[in-house]
């Protein structure tokens, strides 16, 4: 078993970009391993944390769940939170029989380089104007690319104490990059805004006990190379804010909403003024269309932001369908783990702090991506939250016993 769940944590990551749903074949065939439990009954020795983390998932499925059933929604809603109950059994599954450390950490920068390298082709050889690798979405490819990218960095220190450090030094490195490339590459703005927290986070740690000035030289650093990517001939940075602060000024100007980001503030707008009314549960994802179509009708509202059935922000979405209980749920999901992975990065030992990095990174990189897209409404969005978060805290546990 410890050499299955291995391979499925590797293939989950490696698969992720350059395989269209190829996070899911891991993630399928943990969920299908889970049952082995039932049969083998084997000792998880199971803390609050555990139960915490556990009860985290499944209130936010159960939450939505409620909701839904008194919306009357169709049940297809249930797809996508469907996704955090059958993170569940696959915690358990891990934390019985976790993967080797290196399945997690070679899975990550293969993901990121294969997927930045598709990209490449797509944006080179079919000269596509925002590339998407094997994802239906250039803003969620973009965002998934530079997660993988900030969580193949938090293996440096782990890298350290293996045989071949050096070899594992140059891979993390370079899945950093690469992931940092595919986001660029596909021009998803958004996610563009966890690098410099996750700069100063990794400084932070990095450098402990070295002195305050090595922080300085590696935020120094980043802000160097932030200008000379803005400055390159060019630049798909450059253009990429270039565009966003002409939308801004159309937007501004006379309320353009034919551009992205103007469609976006109409939206929020929208969702926002709608959620007033029914504050504490929502509308429900048929009632928030039904209540847009009337404002769309009345005049009240840009027909150009009709056909988007979400709000294309996370916590707006989450209000506007389900209520300051359904906002309160994303909330905890979002940062429930990330207060457990921070209390093990402050107290772990050594060979777990990697993993509790790895954590927060994950548990900060979301609710910025949320900020501007619905990250949660699609498959990859889900799946790249919740998996990854439960094989993270398997590997912490796993060190934290170890020792």
């Amino acid at each position: 078993m410890l050499g299955l769940t291995s391979v499925c944590v590797f293939l989950f990551f490696a698969l992720a970009l350059a395989v269209t749903s190829g996070y899911s074949l891991g993630a399928l065939i943990l969920l299908l391993s889970s049952m082995l439990l039932l049969w083998k009954r084997p000792r998880l020795n199971l803390q609050r944390r555990d139960y915490l983390l556990i009860g985290t998932l499944l209130g936010y499925f159960l939450i939505y769940t409620c909701n839904m059933l008194y919306h009357g929604d169709q049940a297809r809603e249930l797809d996508m939170p469907s996704r955090t109950l059958l993170a569940i059994p696959v915690l358990l599954v891990l934390l019985a029989y976790p993967p080797r450390p290196a399945a997690w950490w070679a899975g990550l920068p293969i993901g990121a380089i294969a997927g930045t390298a598709l990209a490449v082709w797509q944006l080179c050889a079919l000269h596509m104007d925002r590339p998407q690798a094997a994802t239906s979405n250039a803003i969620h490819y973009g965002n998934v690319s530079i997660l993988l990218g900030m969580l193949s960095l938090c293996g440096l220190g782990w890298a350290r104490q293996q045989r071949h450090r050096g070899a594992w030094t140059v891979l993390l490195i370079a899945g950093g990059v690469a992931g940092v490339a595919g986001s660029i590459i596909s021009g998803s703005r958004g996610g563009w805004l966890v690098l410099p927290v996750c700069v100063f986070l990794y400084a932070f740690h990095y450098t402990q006990g070295r002195g305050k000035h090595y922080i300085a030289i590696v935020l120094a650093g980043f802000v160097a190379l932030s200008a000379l990517a803005f400055a390159l001939p060019e630049s798909p940075v450059r253009e990429r804010v270039a565009v966003a602060v002409d939308d801004l000024q159309k937007f501004k100007q006379n309320d353009n909403v034919t551009t992205s980001i103007g469609q976006r503030i109409e939206m929020w707008r929208t969702a926002l003024e709608l959620s007033t009314e029914h504050i504490w549960l929502g509308l429900g994802s048929d009632g928030y269309m039904a209540a847009k179509q009337t404002l769309a009708n009345e005049g009240e509202m840009d027909k150009m932001i009709l056909h988007h059935t979400n709000a294309h922000n996370d916590y707006i979405d989450a209000l506007v369908k389900r209520g300051l209980i359904g906002l309160a749920a994303l909330l905890a999901l979002f940062f429930l783990p990330l207060t457990l992975f921070a209390k093990a990065l402050r107290r772990g030992n050594a060979a777990s702090r990697p993993f509790a990095l790895a954590g927060v990174v994950l548990c900060i990189c979301y609710p910025i991506f949320g900020l501007t897209t619905s990250s949660l409404t699609l498959n990859i969005g889900i799946f790249m939250l919740v998996f990854p978060m439960v094989m993270l805290w398997a590997q912490l546990r796993r060190q934290e016993r170890s020792s």
